[in-house]
């Protein structure tokens, strides 16, 4: 539990071993329901990531889904197209 990353989409939580693992699972979530006709505003709300350090409060940090984008834009881990870099996947 000390290092995992969790990824929490309203109901159900899953650990990770690593962020981006996390934010994959996040992504493809956020794909798969609008694909099955929910609503994307509606799930992005709903969607966190828990990451193992803390905040200046001592909290657990929180990634929303617009944060935790941020960041995986930002380490390589989606294209510029916004689509999941698989190779980047393969290096971690």
């Amino acid at each position: 539990m000390l290092n995992d990353w969790i990824f929490k989409d309203g109901s159900t939580e899953t650990k990770c071993t690593s962020f981006p693992y996390a934010y994959r699972l996040m992504f493809n979530s956020l794909k798969k329901g609008v694909e099955q006709g929910r609503k994307y505003d509606d799930m992005v709300k709903g969607m966190v990531i828990i990451g193992p350090q803390r905040d200046a409060h001592g909290d657990l940090r929180r990634y929303s889904y617009d944060a935790a984008t941020e960041m995986a834009k930002a380490s390589g881990l989606l294209t510029p197209e916004g689509q999941i870099n698989s190779r980047e996947f393969k290096r971690r």
